[in-house]
């Protein structure tokens, strides 16, 4: 009999998480093993590998709008659209082997780390996994796949508030209200992480 790597996260008091916040988007980065890419499935989870509690390589998802970050139909217009009227959203799922904060280079930028149990990992794998509509790709670009996303993408329903329920799911305190602007978010970001 061959033995089969088990999928499901190893038992520990916590895993860790970062959220990664620049001047107009947020992202999850979920550490894994290795870079092997699928939205279905589960990942192991890493943190043992390189420096110790640092994982090597990085799931990270993110929300946005397709004509804005794929189509590149920006503006003033693209503003206007994108904010109030629901729009169609891609969530995107790259492999990294850094975190966005590390690549983006849109100032301010800020990372978040959080510590979070093995029941609030799942719940927040299960949470983006089900924002997902089509597992086909509607756009590629280097290690990143964008998939059409289930909710409409809206002044009330962005990245920040994709990223925020996300947090929510995984057991972490924040208000979906205080996610409607970057400051807003990044004040309760700051409020809930824990010192160092």
């Amino acid at each position: 009999m061959i033995a089969r790597p088990n999928p499901e996260p190893r038992t520990r008091a916590s895993i860790p998480i970062v959220v990664s916040l620049d001047a107009a988007h947020s992202m999850i980065a979920l550490p894994v093993d290795a870079p092997v890419f699928d939205i279905r499935g589960s990942h192991g989870v890493p943190g043992t590998e390189g420096s110790p509690g640092e994982p090597r390589v990085y799931e990270e998802w993110g929300y946005a709008e397709r004509a804005w970050y794929l189509e590149k139909r920006q503006g003033f217009t693209g503003v206007l659209r994108a904010l109030l009227w629901p729009t169609e959203g891609v969530v995107e799922v790259g492999i990294h082997g850094s975190i966005w904060a590390e690549r983006t280079q849109k100032p301010p930028v800020e990372a978040f780390k959080f510590q979070i149990s093995e029941v609030g990992y799942r719940s927040l794998r299960s949470y983006l996994r089900a924002t997902i509509a089509s597992e086909e790709p509607v756009g590629i670009f280097g290690n990143s796949r964008f998939c059409v996303a289930r909710p409409s993408y809206h002044l009330f329903h962005h990245c920040h508030h994709y990223t925020a329920k996300g947090l929510r799911e995984a057991g972490l305190p924040i208000s979906m209200r205080g996610a409607l602007t970057r400051d807003g978010f990044a004040k309760q970001l700051r409020r809930i992480m824990p010192l160092s």
